[in-house]
């Protein structure tokens, strides 16, 4: 799940290309990408965190953790 350099890697969401709804913002947008991407070392190991990258109604992406994301 790690692309060749270890930092960044797509990730499969089944909302994935579905307008959705973060629950937090209450921002809407179609879900474009999820992406797990390291965020430093701990313990000589590679950290992760997974980002969702939506495209709002006015066209500009915005970035949003996936687990806070609902289908509209």
């Amino acid at each position: 799940m790690t692309s060749t350099d270890g930092t960044i890697a797509t990730v499969p969401h089944r909302l994935l290309y579905k307008q959705v709804r973060d629950a937090v913002t209450l921002r809407e947008g179609l879900l474009m990408d999820v992406l797990s991407r390291t965020t430093g070392f701990a313990d000589g190991r590679h950290c992760y965190a997974d980002v969702a990258y939506v495209r709002g109604a006015n066209g500009r992406e915005f970035t949003v953790d996936p687990s806070t994301l609902e289908a509209v």
